[in-house]
Formats: C-alpha cells, structure tokens, sequence
C-alpha cells in the first residue's frame, strides 16, 4: 500500500481486495483500475471533486484498488514530475528526535537529492546544512513518503522522500534560516504525536513509524 498525500488529503494505492478495504475504510471512496494509464489522469481529476454523500465534505482519502501494486504506482506517478528527496530522523542521546519549524509546520529535516548523489548522501548533507549539526551517523532507512504539489511553474510534482534514522552526540544547533527555519525542538515522538503541533501528514506517519519500533 502506497499512501501519498496532496495537502490535508491522501491517495490509497492498494492491492487489497475491495472487500477487505470497505471493513477497513468504510467511508472512504473506493474505485478499481481498470490498468489502462489514460484513465489515471480521469481518476485524479474525479478524486479532488468527490464528495461524501450527504455531507458535502470532501473525504480524507480515496483508495485506488489493482491487482498489481507496482503497476498501479507506476502508473500513478506517471502522471507527474517526479522529485526525489532526503531527510533524516535525528535522534539525541535522550532518545528525542530533532523537529524543525518553517512555513507553518513542524517537519523533520530533509531537502531535494542533487544530480549524482544517493539518497543517503542526500540525507546526511540536508540534515547537516539545515541544522548545523556535526559528526552526525546515518544508519537504515526508516520509511518512504509521498506528496503531490505544484512547483512555481504550475507543474505537478510527485516527491518521494527517504528517510533515515540518524544519530548525534552534538545537539548544538545553527539553523539555515535562509530555508525559512525558525526554530527547532527535541522531542520524544510519543510527545510530538501527542502535542497535537500543526504537521504535515506524512511527517506524522515517519514518526508513528518510529514511534512503533521502540
């Protein structure tokens, strides 16, 4: 299942039979794909004007259901420019992770994958530039976001972001303002997901992740 979010709302991509989905998801829209690419775009358009029946809301999510999950994203995200991206979850020696506040937000550290870099260089050198923290350890990959947006020229954007837990003995902090960061905390994630903080959805979903595992 692949969870990718445009603004407050999210797209399902699954293989889960559409039995299954209604007990799990009982108000959210369900729709089959019926594999052929063109409609993708037909579905997207159609997904952003659904409305619950009755309520006039429009749902939190829309799941999309094929057989085949990988080609289902494929396609998907054929419909957009793709941009790749890199952050990390940084963890002190408290066990508190680093949140950054900017534009509204709280949000992790991470930044767009430079030409030639993996995604593991990537992370490091985000999370070091926008932070200003040193001897920083990168471990394993953690999760995988998704989220659609519109870059300054009106394109649609599909930006994946790999996340990796990291580590460091260094918490003092010189932050990249010019990114629009404004202050930062350290936190415990059972504490951030309790704090009720304005977040982007799939900031929360990297921290439930990691909030799981410990």
């Amino acid at each position: 299942m692949y969870t990718i979010y445009r603004k407050s709302r999210f797209f399902l991509l699954t293989s889960t039979p559409p039995d299954q989905l209604r007990q799990q998801y009982p108000h959210m829209p369900i729709h089959t794909y019926d594999g052929k690419r063109e409609h993708i775009k037909k579905f997207i358009k159609k997904a952003r004007k659904t409305e619950i029946a009755g309520g006039g809301a429009k749902p939190q999510a829309i799941i999309l259901y094929h057989e085949d999950a990988e080609q289902l994203k494929a396609d998907f995200f054929s419909v957009y420019k793709i941009v790749e991206a890199a952050g990390g979850v940084v963890f002190n020696p408290k066990n508190e992770i680093l949140f950054i506040y900017r534009r509204g937000h709280w949000d992790l550290p991470k930044g767009k994958i430079d030409p030639g870099e993996t995604p593991e260089i990537a992370a490091l050198r985000e999370v070091e530039e926008e932070t200003g923290l040193t001897h920083v350890q990168r471990h394993e990959h953690l999760h995988t976001s998704y989220h659609i947006y519109k870059d300054r020229k009106d394109i649609k954007c599909l930006k994946p972001t790999y996340w990796y837990r990291m580590t460091t003995e260094n918490t003092d902090l010189k932050l990249q303002h010019e990114e629009d960061i404004e202050t930062a905390e350290w936190l415990k994630a059972s504490d951030f997901l309790e704090s009720g903080r304005v977040t982007y959805g799939a900031i929360k979903d990297v921290v439930k992740s990691i909030d799981h595992s410990r």
